[in-house]
């Protein structure tokens, strides 16, 4: 049994999106935008038959999910109080609200890691899986999501 673990990474980028975080104290409470960035680590220690974790051409789902979550969307976490006021917006088509347990970006990260791990997995049939997510919402912040094993 080959013990030996392959890594690999793909980097999507260009995903202006908005939110606010409610909770904070200081002008994160208010809804500010970011071109969001989104960095994949890969892993499987059994490679397909071209040498590869996975086939980067092959990430057209995980692009497609990432285009619809967030290019040009309104971020909303699923406990904002103004939640009703969001949803009425969307249904006037002023924004395109996507909800999240979190939009922080650890909050973030985690949901991105669970929804593109699965893909992976189902995809490799569960020979290959994320094994971090990094979301960048500008040049100078960023939060890793790295489960625990």
């Amino acid at each position: 049994m080959n013990s030996s673990l392959f890594t690999s990474t793909k980097r999507f980028i260009g995903f202006p999106c908005t939110h606010r975080q409610w909770l904070a104290d200081s002008h994160c409470k208010f809804i500010h935008g970011y071109s969001r960035e989104f960095y994949f680590e890969f892993q499987s220690s059994e490679l397909t038959k071209e040498g590869w974790i996975v086939d980067f051409g092959g990430l057209k789902e995980v692009k497609s999910w990432l285009d619809d979550m967030f290019d040009h969307t309104f971020l909303a976490s699923e406990n904002d109080p103004h939640m009703a006021l969001f949803e009425e917006m969307d249904q006037k088509g002023i924004i395109q609200l996507r909800v999240l347990p979190n939009v922080g970006m650890e909050g973030t990260a985690k949901y991105v890691f669970d929804v593109v791990n699965e893909m992976i997995k189902k995809q490799t049939d569960g020979r290959a899986w994320v094994k971090l997510v990094e979301v960048r919402e500008n040049e100078k912040n960023s939060a890793i999501y790295l489960p625990e094993k």
